[in-house]
């Protein structure tokens, strides 16, 4: 019977945290009251705090889903042994990611997490902070195969990867969506690697 309590909880607390996610996408992140996180995971506002105590918490829930996500980004690549290969397939695939969660750059660039709220962003800068360092790792690799210029600091390359993505989501934030990012990643895509990789 315990079991199958926890097991209630812990898929309540999924689609909580999914909702609450969808909400941020459609109002931001201070538009996202617990009223419509609740209306979006078709429960009572009530029934919202028998799963998490406050709106933080489901906050902190949405950044953790977004960490694990990237993780597992990563995970899909794993058996790919070219590392530039295996550096494209991330860079698309985290970019379809985001166009099918726009809430995501909604709540990573938001004031509440880079400026009002010290335990978010410290739990964003985790997430960053790992992702980038497996990043880092693969782009080494390409540079001991001869693939990126070795005389590249990696972890430059790395910020100019991260980089290209996460400006490549504020701009479709700030047009309304209005363009589709995976429409343009072949061309984002192609620039990158002619910066970085050793020329024929």
């Amino acid at each position: 019977m315990a079991g199958r309590i926890r097991e209630s909880t812990e898929v309540r607390q999924i689609q909580i945290t999914e909702a609450a996610l969808k909400v941020i996408g459609q109002k931001g992140i201070n538009g996202a009251t617990t009223a419509e996180i609740a209306s979006a995971a078709g429960i009572s506002e009530g029934n919202i705090y028998r799963h998490f105590k406050n709106k933080e918490e489901i906050f902190i829930a949405v950044v953790n889903k977004i960490g694990k996500d990237l993780e597992s980004l990563l995970d899909a690549v794993s058996d790919i042994a070219d590392p530039l290969q295996k550096l494209e397939e991330i860079f698309k695939n985290h970019l379809s990611y985001i166009e099918a969660h726009i809430g995501i750059p909604r709540v990573i660039f938001s004031e509440e997490v880079l400026v009002l709220n010290k335990n978010l962003r410290e739990k964003v800068k985790h997430n960053i902070t790992k992702y980038s360092s497996e990043i880092c790792s693969i782009i080494s690799q390409a540079q001991n195969a001869g693939i990126i210029n070795q005389k590249l600091d990696p972890s430059v390359v790395t910020s100019m990867f991260i980089g290209t993505i996460n400006f490549t989501a504020i701009r479709w934030v700030m047009n309304d969506f209005s363009n589709s990012l995976t429409a343009e990643v072949e061309k984002l895509w192609m620039t990158f690697t002619t910066a970085i990789t050793t020329k024929g």
